[in-house]
């Protein structure tokens, strides 16, 4: 049986991952949802000096401690920018990578250069306008989450993902991912595409990785927040990978 880890993006937390993970251990197979520093019950841990960095060692840490291997690594949003992180360093313990509605960076990237690549420069300056504008004017360095609403999430949900999520430090969206090239050696790579919202970055990333070598594209037509909206789609798709 496979080791799911399954990361959150931005202001979110392992609680997002809920229904997947019942589902998933309900077909056998151990599930951890690690919440990242800053964010949902480790919340009382924000500070602005939080980064990628931070991050990316809380999900190797569940790995090692966990002492994990086989692992089908899935990253949701942010999530991506993390699981690529954790692919770099642990690449002879994770079988698969999923990136979910994901950004999918390169060596150098940071999540804020990304975004000025996968969206139209006048969209890009708008959600780079936020970020800082927010976290540097009002919020010390936090960046308040983006409504519910704007990723289409469905109504019934958005009140929960409004009240759950919490601000994340601006730097860890600024941080640049520094790559050695060890993640390349994991071929086994599925990119779900949330289908159902816009203006999505996402589409980006998908139409670049379609048809690479050991990818697989799937489209689902939810919001933004697949596990949310859609956790049967989502569990039924990567039970096909375990």
């Amino acid at each position: 049986m496979a080791n799911f880890v399954l990361v959150h993006g931005a202001w979110h937390g392992g609680w997002c991952y809920r229904e997947t993970a019942d589902a998933l251990r309900a077909a056998g197979h151990a599930v951890f949802t690690p919440t990242h520093t800053g964010v949902g019950e480790r919340f009382h841990q924000s500070r602005e000096n939080v980064t990628l960095e931070t991050h990316i060692r809380d999900v190797c840490g569940c790995i090692e401690w966990e002492e994990l291997d086989n692992v089908i690594l899935v990253g949701h949003s942010y999530g991506g920018m993390v699981i690529t992180g954790v692919a770099d360093r642990f690449s002879d313990r994770i079988r698969s990578l999923v990136y979910l509605d994901a950004f999918v960076p390169e060596h150098g990237d940071s999540l804020n250069g990304l975004l000025s690549k996968a969206l139209a420069p006048e969209i890009a300056a708008q959600f780079l306008g936020a970020f800082r504008g927010t976290a540097l004017q009002d919020h010390g360095g936090l960046m308040q989450p983006i409504p519910a609403e704007m990723f289409n999430i469905a109504p019934a949900n958005r009140a929960r993902v409004d009240r759950l999520c919490r601000p994340q430090a601006l730097a860890t969206f600024e941080m640049p991912l520094l790559l050695t090239g060890a993640g390349d050696k994991i071929k086994d790579r599925l990119y779900i595409l949330a289908d159902n919202w816009d203006p999505s970055p996402f589409r980006y990333f998908a139409a670049k990785v379609e048809g690479a070598a050991g990818w697989r594209v799937v489209k689902m037509p939810t919001s933004h927040d697949v596990m949310v909206d859609a956790p049967e789609d989502l569990t039924s798709e990567l039970l096909k990978l375990a």
